[in-house]
């Protein structure tokens, strides 16, 4: 607790865009190998980015955790890490392949300043999950446009924005194609579904602030109802499951990464009480907070999950 009461949060390391090792190259985008990047690449400890990442591993292994989801690493595999989520790194033998960074304004705009159902689904190649793993016949063409990528930004003389922006969104649409084709989902997008993935991207970066269902309709300027209609028909959960869900994962976080007690995690998360919080979290998650944190901090937790260095 801060002097005035509130509550001080031990805050997971944020990776931006100002960083030296990112921040020569054209405005809001990036691209090298684990080395060009290292150690910022392939951080062993929980960190979040403030912008989008691409990973293609060719060589190397591993456990890659994303929001508390391990990926074993295997050639070739391909991961997409969105803003704001928890990441870090096991490493067992150094790691190969290409780490792409992205702002989404270095997308190209389409319709003016209304983000397209394009671009949407441009930025959430592989739907809810986080890692792709290549069949033989899909890597070839997948790893030739990360080459031109590559090209074209260490091109003597300076990089052509538009060709960047080029490459990225046909390796985007063929991931998404490729996740569609594993048959996990669908590659076009129609308005519910533009408006059901507006929403989880709203509740993504507005919790704990905002909790309501009518909050986020008011926002998106339909009714709570058409947006309930539309998000169960889209994800087949309701809007509040999917509120719910966030509220979990982020407890999942702050009790994980930070030393916050249970009760101002509680706090942090705009619950009435603890107990509540509690109860909540047993309902969600199927333990206690607390049990919750043991389970992590003992024998069940990655033994390489450290601090970044001072």
């Amino acid at each position: 607790m801060t002097p005035g009461g509130s509550v001080q949060a031990v805050p997971l390391p944020i990776h931006r865009f100002d960083d030296p090792l990112i921040a020569e190259g054209p405005p809001g985008f990036a691209i090298g190998s684990f080395a060009d990047l290292s150690p910022w690449s392939d951080a062993p400890y929980p960190h979040r980015h403030e912008f989008y990442e691409l990973v293609c591993v060719t060589g190397g292994a591993g456990t890659h955790v994303i929001d508390f989801v391990p990926y074993q690493v295997a050639p070739v595999t391909l991961y997409f890490i969105a803003p704001g989520q928890v990441q870090f790194w096991e490493r067992r033998e150094p790691l190969e392949g290409h780490v792409m960074v992205f702002q989404e304004e270095f997308l190209v705009p389409q319709y003016g300043d209304r983000v397209s159902p394009r671009r949407s689904l441009a930025l959430d190649p592989l739907g809810t999950g986080h890692a792709l793993r290549l069949a033989a016949d899909q890597i070839a063409p997948v790893t030739a446009l990360i080459a031109a990528l590559d090209r074209e930004y260490r091109r003597p003389g300076g990089a052509d924005t538009s060709v960047l922006q080029a490459y990225l969104h046909v390796l985007l649409v063929e991931m998404r194609r490729l996740h569609h084709d594993a048959g996990t989902g669908a590659v076009e997008e129609d308005r519910g579904t533009a408006l059901a993935r507006r929403y989880l991207r709203l509740v993504s970066e507005e919790l704990p602030h905002e909790q309501s269902v009518r909050g986020y309709a008011s926002r998106i300027g339909v009714t709570p109802k058409h947006l309930a209609d539309v998000v169960k028909r889209t994800t087949g959960k309701r809007p509040a499951e999917i509120i719910r869900a966030a509220l979990a994962v982020e407890a999942k976080r702050l009790l994980t990464h930070t030393d916050l007690t249970v009760a101002q995690v509680s706090e942090r998360l705009s619950f009435d009480n603890p107990s509540y919080f509690g109860r909540f979290f047993k309902r969600e998650c199927g333990c206690s907070p607390g049990e919750f944190r043991r389970r992590v901090s003992g024998a069940d937790h990655l033994r390489s999950v450290t601090r970044p260095p001072t």
